[in-house]
């Protein structure tokens, strides 16, 4: 098991799917752009991935910049895309 599944949401299959994008740490994903992961995710499974899926990456990678991140603070659905 990596850090990747200290960030609340990131369970044993999107640890994989991070780690087979290659970022296989905490650190591997601070440079990261979490709309890009979910693209490399969707073409590496073949097929359109839930969004869900996005507001994960966005706060695993949130998570891996913060230097004292408080898991409270996060949860995929408040990286969701806001409605205008």
């Amino acid at each position: 098991m990596s850090d990747l599944r200290n960030v609340p949401g990131i369970g044993p299959k999107k640890e994989k799917a991070l780690i087979a994008l290659g970022y296989d740490s905490l650190e591997a994903l601070k440079e990261a752009d979490p709309n890009e992961l979910y693209v490399k995710a969707c073409l590496y499974q073949n097929e359109q991935l839930d969004k869900c899926v996005l507001y994960a990456f966005r706060c695993a990678v949130a998570y891996a910049n913060d230097p004292s991140p408080d898991p409270s603070k996060y949860r995929w659905w408040l990286f969701c895309d806001k409605d205008t």
